[in-house]
């Protein structure tokens, strides 16, 4: 942190009215311990500002998350430190502005929406394109943002083939790079088809409890949303739990419907721990389909956990039983 910076957050004390608390999201990472060491620092300076230590997974990319709408995958430096005190007073005073006519399109916004936006801390285009999405997340609780500093997770900027700072990216479907205008950005949010949900758009409707919502949405599109195979075999069991929700609802109403997830989950089941095996083959026999029997019969005749074989032999007998 250097003198510069360390003058701009002690303003801090004289800004914020009251106390606030901001989130750490730590893991095996590398970058982990430098982001702990910033929000260390930072609660030294200020000593309104009190974090809470989170658990994320090993491979968990650190983050501070400043509220439930936005998170910083980085470690604030250069231009990116003024943009986020700006989050922070904004955190503390939860007023924003925004003109009449975005915030009359803003408030159509039902769907969830992730955006991404890639910063560095040299780019003198940045802060106002953080500072123009900030008011977006607390008018609008179904909108999130991520900040991710492009050289400091390079890994992550190369995934997203990102050529240029500042990009900012909504559900891997849009994509604005430099300048952009927030009007843009907000129809754009408002008229998407529900088809086009991204992962974390579909796993914060679990979250949230609105399983029902998403099985709603898919059975009047009649179409499995592409991102809901990504959720179903996810990693964490309270998102497929919800996910799993989703495909009773489908069972249910539409089994034509539903029976559309057997190839695609077949196609990733190998990719998958045992314990997301056990779950799909579970929604194997829930389908009770018989298409799916040469699958299982060739789990049960490989060289699987013991706990897997039982997954497998329980959705085949159930299948022959219907």
């Amino acid at each position: 942190m250097t003198p510069h910076e360390k003058k701009q957050i002690l303003t801090l004390n004289d800004t914020l009215s009251k106390e606030v608390q901001i989130g750490l999201i730590e893991s095996d990472h590398e970058k982990s311990r430098t982001i702990r060491q910033f929000c260390d620092r930072l609660t030294q300076l200020v000593p309104k500002i009190h974090v809470k230590k989170e658990d994320g997974d090993a491979d968990e990319v650190p983050a501070i998350k400043i509220h439930n709408g936005l998170r910083y995958q980085a470690v604030p430096a250069g231009t990116e430190v003024a943009p986020f005190i700006d989050a922070l007073n904004l955190l503390d005073s939860n007023t924003a502005r925004i003109d009449e006519a975005t915030y009359a399109r803003l408030t159509k916004v039902e769907l969830p929406t992730s955006l991404m936006i890639y910063i560095s801390p040299q780019c003198k285009f940045c802060p106002e394109a953080v500072r123009q999405l900030l008011p977006l997340l607390t008018l609008n609780s179904n909108i999130r943002l991520t900040v991710i500093d492009a050289m400091y997770f390079p890994e992550l900027a190369e995934m997203e083939n990102i050529q240029s700072v500042p990009t900012l990216i909504l559900e891997d479907h849009f994509r604005w790079s430099g300048s952009f205008q927030i009007n843009e950005i907000v129809d754009v949010m408002k008229n998407r088809d529900p088809s086009m949900l991204g992962p974390v758009s579909l796993e914060m409707m679990l979250k949230e409890g609105k399983a029902g919502a998403l099985a709603a949405m898919m059975l009047e599109k009649v179409q499995i949303f592409p991102a809901f195979y990504e959720v179903l075999a996810h990693p964490k069991w309270p998102v497929r739990l919800g996910a799993m929700v989703v495909m009773e609802e489908l069972v249910e109403n539409n089994l034509d419907l539903a029976t559309q997830i057997l190839k695609p989950l077949w196609e990733r089941f190998h990719k998958v721990d045992d314990r997301v095996k056990g779950d799909l083959l579970y929604l194997f026999g829930q389908l009770k389909r018989t298409e799916i029997l040469p699958q299982l019969q060739v789990i049960l005749n490989g060289d699987y956990d013991p706990e897997v074989l039982e997954a497998a032999q329980e959705a085949l007998n159930k299948i022959k039983s219907a």
